[in-house]
């Protein structure tokens, strides 16, 4: 999986086009016709909805997962709410293990106060599992490879490659029981998601290059999901006004709206389908679209490191370049409600906000009714840009919002005149849908919304939109 800023991200989405059940790649030569598949994760909120989607295909056999110990989520914890889950979602005989909670190299991990809140399942309530997990994720990883000689096993993983690098190293012979390897990794032609310093890393492969680079060399088939794709499918408030509406259609659908309703971050703006759409290139590959390109992974320590770069003498890649956001929500949605039909409205922003780099381009109303409203962000600079959205009270400025932003990353000094309605990043050549909402309150109230520009930048260009009084 991958996150963006916890506090400034939000939104929980996901689609489909397809019933579950067809279409799938045969790839596995499973006599049962379905595609064994051996899935590692880090339990963060985009891996809850993936194994959701997974749990309900039935062209799918999980045959165990894996958790990450360098994932988001630590072991045991993680690896007890992947068994909860999954026995929810109606797969309690599906074995869970625990992986190392250390990179094959480095020290890199994700913050901690990420993990604390996958460690406590994002507030979900779910009964505990009868299984227990069990220990040696590399081991359980292998023995379900080697398992089956009647057909080989699909790989996909969801969190940093340690665990399946680890198998890949210890034993070499296990590469001809992998048909192949999908993960949820990198940015390839796009910006990363780390931040100031490593501008073109993502977080999975970040957190262990060296795991990354064996797996890409390893001469097994690789399908890359990275930012490139997944900078395609945000998730949006239509799709959980959707999963809200049918959610009691299946066990699935309800622990997917649950996740939206603890985590209203969710879908207010700002976050991805990262490993949902990692999951449906392996189910529904016809919803993304593909390049081969000869990538490796930068272990040199620096800025370049964990980055994926080309290189002529590199293994080849299948790369997700992009995706078919309307049927890969639509395809999503049906497969949590156990195939039901439902319509996921395209409802038109009430404010869209594009960014050049240098200037804000404001198309909307210039007064806002009480009430939910929502504001696509567009950046068109290829930096990425803030979006700041405030109330503004005693009668305040658009030159005191200015003088309020206290650095380049747009935070706001708190105050009993501005508070922050929508905060939030819209990545490099990124679309996102944002939800906020405008209270009936003091004549004097507006509504200020910004761009703030890159690292270094401190231009702000604001627009004011006063509600009726």
């Amino acid at each position: 999986m991958t996150l963006l800023r916890p506090l400034l991200v939000a939104a929980l989405v996901i689609a489909a086009v397809a019933g579950c059940g067809g279409g799938t790649e045969a790839r596995s030569g499973s006599p049962t016709g379905r595609t064994p598949v051996v899935v590692d994760t880090d339990m963060s909120t985009d891996d809850i909805l993936a194994l959701l989607y997974l749990a309900q295909r039935d062209d799918v056999d999980i045959r165990a997962v894996t958790v990450s110990g360098t994932g988001v989520a630590r072991c045991p914890q993680g690896a007890a709410n992947a068994l909860a889950l999954l026995a929810q979602a109606g797969r309690g005989d599906v074995p869970v293990a625990c992986g190392r909670a250390d990179p094959l190299a480095g020290f890199n991990a994700f913050p901690a106060q990420w993990r604390d809140a996958a460690d406590a399942f994002y507030g979900l309530r779910l009964p505990p599992a009868r299984r227990t997990v069990e220990p040696g994720g590399a081991e359980v990883l292998l023995r379900s490879v080697l398992g089956d000689a009647t057909a080989t096993v699909t790989v996909l993983s969801l969190a940093p490659m340690t665990n399946t690098a680890a198998v890949l190293r210890a034993d070499p012979a296990v590469r001809s029981r992998i048909g192949a390897i999908y993960a949820m990794a990198g940015a390839v032609g796009v910006p990363g998601n780390i931040g100031p310093g490593h501008e073109d890393v993502e977080y999975n492969v970040w957190v262990d290059p060296t795991a990354a680079r064996i797996v890409l060399a390893a001469g097994v088939p690789v399908t890359l999901v990275p930012l490139d794709a997944t900078n395609d499918v945000p998730i949006t408030p239509a799709f959980a006004t959707a999963l809200r509406r049918h959610h009691d259609a299946t066990p699935a659908a309800a622990t997917a709206w649950s996740l939206l309703r603890r985590n209203a971050f969710l879908f207010a703006g700002g976050q991805y389908f990262w490993d949902p759409l990692a999951a449906t290139a392996v189910t529904q590959p016809g919803l993304l679209r593909f390049e081969d390109r000869r990538l490796a992974v930068a272990t040199t320590a620096g800025a370049e490191y964990g980055r994926v770069v080309a290189a002529r003498s590199a293994r080849r890649v299948r790369v997700a370049v992009g995706a078919r956001r309307a049927g890969f929500e639509n395809h999503l949605l049906t497969t949590l409600l156990g195939g039901r039909r439902a319509t996921i409205a395209r409802e038109r922003p009430t404010v869209t906000l594009s960014f050049d780099g240098r200037r804000c381009t404001y198309r909307g109303p210039r007064r806002l009714p009480p009430g939910r409203f929502t504001i696509d962000t567009v950046d068109r600079g290829g930096a990425g840009y803030r979006l700041v959205a405030v109330r503004l009270y005693e009668r305040r400025t658009i030159a005191d919002l200015r003088a309020a932003v206290t650095d380049a990353d747009g935070r706001l000094e708190p105050s009993t005149w501005v508070s922050p309605s929508v905060v939030g990043d819209t990545p490099p050549n990124g679309r996102l849908t944002w939800l906020g909402r405008v209270d009936t309150g003091p004549s004097d109230t507006r509504i200020a919304v910004a761009c703030v520009g890159a690292a270094g930048t401190t231009t702000l260009a604001p627009v004011l939109l006063a509600p009726p009084r």
